[in-house]
């Protein structure tokens, strides 16, 4: 690792302080924040000189993972899976507190449920024990940037980030979830808030991932509707191939219709698989 890395990573841990997480309506930082901690740290990365010869190895927690070869074609946008086949896949994210994170874990071993796990930076630093436990059990792992802010802006109202800033937010959580569990977020993202621009598909496949995992249904447990109204709503909007979208933070609902969700799915014929597998 080359000195001028070091400084980078050196001002990458000063971003991680200044920035907290969140997803949706679970608690997100002020996106004014978090917007100028990354443009903050970017700038500090470019303008710094370089330094002398240094050759102490630094911390792991210091280093970011290299990014694989640029992919020939921009990453696609994944809102729906095969229509043709009766499945559906659960995603959470988890972008502010542990949650119900672990009561969702249970759930899902209970029911033999593989889902996907939207995971923010922040969520990873303050939640290893819960990181471990979904890596363990073999969910799979989305990149949900670092601090939650939003790329293009659309739902904060700040200016969209630039493509550098967008590899920091990436990269920093790929290092960050690779740290903790040995497993990458690769190839798969989920964008904050879900913002999305024209700009995006080409700059997260420079990070390394080739699929943006969108959504087909809402469970709008982030937005503290009751366990009832979740069930009701996520049952009734069920269509093949559909990607449902839920939250672990403790302000949703989710994990209490979580049980309701998978029977009634399966007592309509959908069989539940994997984000990786709905296509």
């Amino acid at each position: 690792m080359g000195t001028r890395d070091i400084v980078g990573a050196v001002a990458l841990l000063a971003l991680g302080a200044a920035c907290a997480g969140g997803d949706g309506g679970d608690g997100a930082a002020t996106p004014a924040a978090a917007r100028a901690s990354v443009t903050a740290s970017v700038t500090a990365i470019a303008a710094t000189p370089a330094l002398p010869s240094m050759t102490a190895t630094p911390e792991p927690t210091q280093e970011l993972r290299p990014t694989p070869a640029t992919p020939a074609s921009p990453a696609r946008i994944l809102r729906r899976g095969d229509p043709s086949r009766r499945a559906v896949a659960l995603t959470f994210d988890a972008g502010s507190d542990a949650g119900h994170a672990m009561a969702i874990l249970a759930t899902l071993r209970d029911y033999g449920v593989r889902a996907a796990f939207g995971i923010t930076g922040t969520w990873a630093e303050a939640n290893p024990d819960a990181l471990l436990s979904i890596a363990a059990e073999g969910h799979m792992l989305l990149n949900h940037g670092y601090s939650h802010v939003s790329f293009t802006g659309a739902s904060t109202g700040a200016p969209a980030l630039t493509p550098a800033e967008r590899a920091l937010e990436l990269r920093r959580t790929e290092t960050t979830v690779y740290r903790i569990t040995g497993r990458s977020t690769r190839p798969y993202m989920r964008p904050p808030y879900g913002d999305i621009d024209a700009a995006m598909p080409a700059d997260v496949a420079a990070a390394g991932y080739s699929v943006i995992a969108m959504w087909t249904v809402d469970s709008f447990g982030w937005r503290r509707i009751p366990a009832d109204e979740v069930v009701e709503r996520s049952l009734a909007l069920a269509e093949p191939g559909a990607i449902y979208i839920m939250h672990v933070g403790s302000e949703s609902q989710d994990a209490a219709a979580l049980p309701r969700v998978i029977e009634g799915l399966r007592a309509a014929g959908y069989a539940i698989v994997p984000v990786d597998e709905i296509e």
